[in-house]
């Protein structure tokens, strides 16, 4: 597939700055105890739980604090805070998205490529501006990502014509006939057009399969609020989620199929709920747990966190949750996109001291170990993951992660890959955290 037609193209930037808000008002109103509503496609209670669908996402809050259900639309001025006052989020990421724009005319393309996913950060709800970024995509020849961006998109337009022609486009250009059918056909539904249904036509002839036009993707995230319900972060929440399970997809070669549970707590109630100790700011006990009370908007700590979680969801996945705890916590360090902390610092004090803790004593929970005793196993996790790679490289952590779903010990497990058993690894690894004291990490 080659460039859209720059009609097309001014018409999807132009489409932007009409659409920085929230896009899809529902039928129903959720109103709840705290005065706030929420405007909902679809919603269903489940024991003492409501839930309700929203761009690609469920979620979910306890009844007691539903206090009646409303038809008909919305009231900006009662809604949600983020949704009533999103102008100084839009303002800033307009800025950027001319950046992208100035970029891409210069032509940048990498360089706008940058700006534009910065934006993405910036106001994650705003289609039109991963639309832009799809087409700067199929520009650069990347119809992975770009299609990636569009499936986004389409999940949060709900079904926008223009967005599934695009997306149809991509998935035909990659070869996938029938999604591009399904998209195209939906496409045509509400916007009929002669250039649409040539391509249509001409997809069904070289398809000879029978296709389910209206097959779904389920929603692979249930995110559900407890103690009290902060609709805006909840989406962003479920935005930045899909993006991270791309990214941690890609990272990892693989990608769990099943349907993720996130709970939003209080600082109060994830402590009560979970009793977990105060250095914990997260938990993945199968259900991501993340405490969220003050925060109003998408940080990178936040984000990190999820990523963290959400790499220990893969990890299990991938192991069928045979994975020693130093390994779990190296690789989700690893895995949460930042440089997150210097273990080696504290590692040569603690060798200097011989307060080294034999990794086989690291498989069990954690959670038992006071802050400063978790410091040293988090950092001797990251380090000794690191070292797997600084002998047989990335793919060593693959190899392991396939060893461990297969049932295999970690000590067999390193033997096979690295060639070393446990005592043996333990040794080679201390023996070579001098080289860490002064040039810093490799």
């Amino acid at each position: 597939m080659g460039k859209y037609p720059r009609s097309r193209r001014t018409f999807v930037a132009a489409w932007v700055l009409l659409v920085l808000g929230p896009l899809v008002q529902g039928e129903e109103i959720l109103r709840l105890t705290n005065g706030r509503q929420i405007a909902v496609e679809r919603y269903w209670e489940e024991d003492d739980q409501v839930f309700y669908e929203k761009n690609g996402s469920i979620f979910g809050f306890p009844s007691r604090l539903l206090e009646r259900v409303e038809a008909g639309k919305a009231n900006p001025a009662e809604a949600s805070h983020d949704d009533a006052s999103p102008g100084l989020r839009n303002e800033i990421a307009n800025e950027t998205l001319r950046e992208a724009r100035e970029r891409a005319r210069e032509g940048h393309a990498v360089a706008a490529a940058d700006r534009y996913r910065e934006a993405i950060r910036q106001a994650p709800e705003i289609v039109g501006i991963r639309m832009e970024l799809a087409e700067l995509y199929v520009e650069l020849g990347d119809l992975a990502a770009a299609e990636y961006e569009l499936e986004r998109a389409a999940r949060l337009a709900h079904g926008d014509a223009l967005v599934r022609e695009r997306l149809g486009d991509v998935y035909y250009a990659r070869g996938r006939t029938a999604p591009a059918i399904r998209e195209w056909q939906a496409a045509h539904l509400d916007n009929p057009g002669p250039a649409l249904l040539f391509k249509l036509k001409r997809a069904l002839r070289e398809n000879n399969e029978d296709i389910d036009f209206e097959a779904r993707d389920p929603a692979r995230f249930v995110i559900r609020y407890e103690g009290r319900v902060d609709e805006a972060m909840g989406r962003t929440v479920a935005v930045a989620l899909e993006d991270a399970f791309a990214e941690l997809a890609r990272e990892f070669g693989a990608s769990p199929a099943r349907q993720f549970t996130v709970t939003l707590y209080t600082n109060r109630e994830f402590r009560d709920v979970t009793h977990a100790p105060t250095w914990v700011s997260a938990l993945n006990d199968g259900e991501i747990r993340i405490p969220i009370e003050g925060v109003t908007t998408m940080t990178p700590k936040v984000r990190r966190l999820l990523r963290h979680e959400l790499a220990h969801s893969f990890i299990n996945a991938l192991t069928a949750g045979n994975c020693p705890s130093w390994f779990h916590e190296g690789l989700a360090q690893l895995h949460e996109g930042s440089e997150g902390l210097d273990p080696y610092p504290r590692l040569t004090a603690a060798q200097s001291d011989g307060k080294l803790l034999p990794l086989w004593t690291l498989e069990g929970s954690l959670t038992h170990y006071s802050k400063e005793e978790a410091l040293l196993v988090y950092s001797e996790a990251l380090a000794a993951t690191e070292y797997v790679a600084v002998r047989r490289g990335r793919e060593a952590h693959t190899q392991l992660l396939r060893l461990l779903a297969q049932g295999r010990k970690m000590d067999d497990a390193l033997k096979q890959v690295i060639g070393l058993d446990y005592h043996e690894f333990q040794a080679a690894w201390e023996a070579d955290l001098h080289r860490y004291q002064a040039g810093g990490r490799r």
